[in-house]
């Protein structure tokens, strides 16, 4: 395993002086290679949470969590080497703006590969590299980033992580504020990138139509605790899913609407409409 969390809770301290358990008892083993996990949950969940503690951006408050061999808890020394980890569980946030600072998308993209003592040339390729993978060409290197569409911005945000080149891709809410066609686009990029490097990609994401097209496993958080790690196939099924205020896919409900409506049995559930199309052509 790439990352295992054993007992892993984690406590805010709030404005009063009390505490907030945002992770609670938390038990998870990560492949390095291979997984495309969906993170869902309501707001306020732990999702973003549990997800910074996956490249130690954050310390579990009790339990451990060990990345690639090195053990992190509590009681670990501050003066503990973290760095490295971060090479390899590449965390893009929500909000591009957090990532982009530099005068231009070239030195934004360079500025990971630097910060772990790539050479300048070397970080130019990686550079090079990552613009073309995130589907933007090489002109927008000598663009400032702060002058990009959100899309764009989310693009070369990603670009800068995977410059990186980690094994683990975390990706916060990649998917929020784009239009239909931009989030496509996003997802297919991710799809590629899974299939092609074979990268584990861990997505939070809200759409439950994202989830059903592409997760090979989903992880549920409620109030801080873990309540499902399954298929997305099993998540669809399960009688909790309403009370986890969790909504089926569109497609899952166009498929039910139609296995009820002509007497037959479209399982596993179609992940496109492709599928759907030939469920229907098979049955009916």
């Amino acid at each position: 395993m790439a990352i295992k969390f054993t007992e892993v809770s984690y406590q805010y301290s709030s404005p009063d002086g009390s505490l907030f358990d945002a992770l609670k008892n938390i038990n998870l083993d990560i492949a390095k290679t291979g997984e495309f996990i969906a993170l869902i949950g309501e707001t306020g969940s732990g999702k973003s949470t549990l997800v910074q503690h996956m490249n130690a951006l954050m310390k579990p408050s009790s339990g451990q969590v060990e990345i690639y061999g090195i053990k992190i808890n509590h009681s670990k020394s501050k003066k503990q080497k973290l760095t490295p980890l971060r090479q390899k569980v590449g965390l893009v946030f929500q909000f591009p703006e957090y990532q982009l600072f530099e005068e231009t998308v070239m030195r934004d993209i360079m500025f990971g590969p630097r910060n772990f003592n790539i050479s300048k040339e070397e970080a130019k390729q990686r550079a090079r590299k990552a613009i073309i993978q995130v589907g933007l060409d090489e002109s927008y290197l000598e663009r400032s980033p702060f002058n990009l569409s959100g899309g764009e911005k989310k693009r070369v945000s990603i670009a800068g992580i995977l410059a990186m080149e980690p094994d683990i891709l975390v990706l916060d809410e990649p998917t929020s504020g784009l239009d239909p066609k931009g989030r496509d686009a996003l997802i297919d990029l991710f799809t590629l990138i899974h299939n092609t490097y074979h990268k584990t990609i861990i997505i939070i994401t809200h759409d439950m139509n994202i989830v059903h097209q592409v997760a090979s496993r989903v992880l549920v958080m409620r109030e801080g605790e873990l309540v499902f790690d399954g298929t997305s196939e099993a998540l669809f099924n399960n009688e909790s899913l309403n009370k986890w205020n969790l909504e089926e896919p569109d497609l899952i409900k166009m498929t039910k609407q139609l296995e009820q409506r002509y007497s037959i049995s479209m399982r596993p559930f179609p992940k496109n409409i492709d599928q759907l199309f030939h469920h229907i052509k098979d049955v009916i």
